[in-house]
């Protein structure tokens, strides 16, 4: 292990010093083992670090702790980067509390054209399932990287959906490497490595303690162009990390709801406040972005193409209809308001399955694609 990471993870470790003073020093002595070496005749030109901290830089740097931390991730092949280092985080590096060293299990390659932040309540709607589908579906076609939280409910959705599309996909961990929490993602968290990895800040055997989760949604926000809410109360981590990104000058994105459900009271709020921008569907959102658009597949006919009362039956096109203006819907609700015949019925909304243009949920609910 080289002495940069050494003083860099040791410098972490201390005591009464936080992030933006961390990142100050280093900015300024451009390196922990020099602010160490130097720290008796330090002369620092800006108010933020002031005599109080000179003198915690006098104490006794936790060495034994650091070269317990270096053993451990040398052990299982943990990398740990440093803030100004060349593979840290390029989105994070700009946040003026960016973590002094992040700790990454799996795939480096974080710093890729495009990241988005997909971030949500773990007590969710049925539909979010469909959502988080429409958006990873929307942007596989870039090189793009998907970050979440490992949280049980929409956290493990996106990564999980992110796999299924082949997008690279970090979680960003609220503990030590040493663990994995929640444990119903130890499964996921494993398939993660192969495409992605898990990202945290914290040393071994710190535990998910509440302090954590705050600090950790910074990392979601701070290493994304863009987050992206698809469902939340008015209180919760998925709002903090909205605020977060807006505060960093970030793209925040939310998908509006019903106004009675409390799961879409914070998405509507974010957009009444303009914190955020309403997601409509995956187009709107790259031309918003500025993104590349995917290209068409000639075999897949656009719901919204004007000529589509062409192309599908008159009966097929009233079943979408409904579908997209009630959905989600039971398929004999959709009988009883066309007075259809129910072989003639599950003939169209077979071709209409098949054509992507409606997908069915639990339930045997149907909604619009």
């Amino acid at each position: 292990m080289s002495n940069h990471l050494l003083y860099s993870i040791a410098f972490s470790k201390i005591i009464g010093l936080n992030d933006k003073q961390r990142k100050l020093l280093l900015a300024h002595y451009n390196s922990a083992e020099t602010i160490y070496k130097e720290r008796f005749n330090l002369q620092i030109p800006f108010k933020d670090v002031n005599d109080d901290i000179k003198k915690i830089l006098l104490n006794d740097w936790p060495w034994e702790e650091t070269e317990s931390e270096l053993a451990f991730i040398q052990k299982h092949d943990i990398h740990a980067t440093c803030i100004f280092d060349a593979d840290y985080p390029n989105r994070l590096v700009h946040c003026e509390d960016a973590p002094t060293v992040i700790y990454v299990k799996g795939n480096m390659d974080f710093n890729k054209k495009h990241l988005v932040s997909i971030v949500g309540t773990r007590q969710h709607t049925v539909q979010v399932n469909n959502v988080i589908h429409e958006i990873t579906e929307g942007l596989a076609h870039l090189n793009i990287g998907i970050i979440s939280g490992m949280a049980l409910g929409i956290d493990g959705i996106a990564h999980k959906n992110a796999l299924n599309k082949k997008i690279p996909t970090w979680g960003v961990l609220a503990h030590g490497l040493d663990q994995i929490y929640p444990k119903q993602h130890r499964r996921l968290a494993i398939e993660m490595l192969e495409q992605g990895g898990l990202i945290t800040e914290n040393k071994k055997g710190a535990i998910p303690l509440p302090y954590f989760f705050p600090k950790r949604n910074r990392i979601v926000a701070g290493m994304s162009d863009v987050t992206i809410v698809v469902e939340s109360d008015i209180q919760g981590g998925s709002m903090i990390t909205a605020k977060l990104a807006f505060d960093y000058n970030r793209n925040v994105f939310a998908i509006p709801g019903k106004i009675q459900d409390p799961k879409s009271k914070g998405c509507l709020l974010l957009i009444k406040s303009n914190n955020a921008q309403m997601y409509y569907d995956s187009i709107d959102f790259l031309e918003t972005m500025k993104w590349a658009l995917p290209e068409m597949n000639p075999n897949r006919i656009d719901p919204k193409n004007p000529q589509l009362t062409l192309v599908l039956e008159p009966d097929a096109l009233s079943i979408l209809e409904i579908v997209e203006r009630q959905g989600p819907i039971h398929p004999d609700d959709i009988i009883r308001q066309l007075r259809i015949a129910p072989g003639a019925f599950a003939t169209h909304l077979f071709m209409l399955e098949m054509q992507d243009f409606v997908f069915k949920q639990a339930g045997n609910l149907y909604i619009r694609l």
